[in-house]
Parts: C-alpha cells; structure tokens; sequence
C-alpha cells in the first residue's frame, strides 16, 4: 500500500471539507439559490426552481429579494395543460399601480396604509376577473414571510405576497402564482391565475383563476444539504485518519 499517496488524498479531502465549509461561513446571508416550490390548487399544480437574488430597488418592502428567473413544470387539468415547462420569469414593468391611498377625510381605514412596492407590474388580460383590467406581479420573494403590501388589504405572510411571481410558459402562456397571506379560518393560502395567448395583441386570455385556497411549500434551502455534506466528509475524513494510525501500530 502507497502510505504517502494514500496520506495526500486524505489530506486533500480535508480541505476540499474545510473550503467547502468556510465559504458557506462567509456567504453573504442571502437565502440560496436556486430555490425549490411546489404549489397545488383546485386542478393547477407546478414545481419550479427559483433564482433568488438581493433586491436593489429602492421603495420594495424592507426584507424583499427578486426572483430573476424560474425552471419548472405546470399542469392543469381544468384547461387540459399537462407538465408543460416553465421557462422563465416575466421582466418587471414597474407600472403605476391601479388606484391611490384615499384620504384619511374622505375614507378612513381600519388598519395603516402601506405603500405599492416599487416594483409593483401589471399583464394586460382581455377577461379580468373583477374591476381590474390587468394582473399584476412584482416577482418579489420573502424569506421571513412578506410584509402588508396592499393599502386596502391587511392580510400578510408567505414567501410571495398579493401580487406575487410571474411564470412564462413554454406554449405562450403564463401563470401568476401570488400569496393571499393568513387568512382567517384557512390560515395561509396562495392563489394563482393562468393566462393563455389569444390573437388580439393587446392582451391575454385568462384562462383558469383561484384566488385562494392554493397551497405553495419551500423546502430547506440548498446549502443545508452542501454543508451537511462537507460535515459528513470532515468526518469521514477523521475516521479513515484514525483506522490508518491503527493499522500502522499493528504492522
């Protein structure tokens, strides 16, 4: 047995645990990408890994990062979408938002208002549901659960908030996957709106809309599972050390 080569690649594996380990130490503390969801409805349900990078744009809710692009599947039986692919995320427009914080005089409210996030988008659609005439989207992403983002809604909580992402699909269409907060009895649930193309440009068909009742999972982060792999190796590497000290006692 060639001791010293065997020795050299103990050693290199300890380091290759150590490197591994220091520069998840000296991460900035942002929340790993790519990040993974899941998300179920009545009929609706997709997978999609997520790229989570730092927000830079001034007038987002403190505690906000931006989702710049998405991979994935998305089903619908409801329409008679079956796993078709996720392919991105759509570019924010930074729109003005559909209606202002009225008047304390003129209105009062039962809670404070908050501002529109700055990166407050819209989808023009041609069927809105509702009043509105878009949907709207600010592919925001909160690590500790979002902040009231609404003036006139006061519910909060989950890793998107009302207006949520925007997926592109790979046939044309999107989906808005957005949260409704906690909601009481049901607690926190999610909601999601599918748009397909249609042949008048100015807008799209909405083709299937849950506004709540959806349910969207983050598992851990990734680099839980990287560090507990250079643990895991560290160790290995303490173990083989010692049962080679053993065997070189008994020769």
């Amino acid at each position: 047995m060639n001791v010293e080569k065997n020795v050299f690649a103990k050693k290199t594996g300890l380091w290759m645990a150590l490197a591994a380990i220091g520069t998840l130490a000296s991460a900035p503390c942002a929340f790993a990408t790519p990040v993974q969801i899941g998300f179920n409805g009545a009929g609706g349900s997709g997978h999609a890994s997520l790229t989570v990078e730092s927000d830079t744009t001034a007038g987002d809710p403190a505690g906000a990062q931006v989702i710049t692009n998405a991979n994935g599947t998305f089903s619908d039986t409801n329409i008679g979408i079956n796993d078709v692919a996720i392919t991105g995320v759509l570019v924010r427009n930074f729109a003005t938002p559909n209606d202002t914080v009225p008047s304390p005089q003129d209105d009062p409210l039962p809670f404070p208002p908050v501002p529109f996030p700055a990166s407050y988008s819209k989808l023009s659609v041609l069927n809105p549901p509702g009043m509105d005439t878009a949907i709207t989207y600010d592919d925001l992403f909160y690590l500790d659960g979002s902040p009231r983002t609404c003036w006139d809604y006061p519910f909060s909580g989950g890793f998107l908030d009302p207006y949520g992402v925007m997926f592109t699909l790979a046939n044309g269409g999107f989906v808005d996957l957005w949260s409704d907060g906690v909601m009481s009895p049901g607690g926190l649930t999610y909601g999601f709106a599918v748009m397909l193309p249609n042949a008048d440009p100015e807008g799209n068909w909405v083709s299937d809309f849950q506004f709540s009742g959806v349910r969207a999972a983050v598992p851990e982060p990734d680099f839980l599972w990287l560090f507990g792999a250079s643990v895991l190796g560290l160790f290995a590497w303490r173990r083989s050390t010692e049962t080679r000290r053993h065997a070189l006692r008994t020769d």
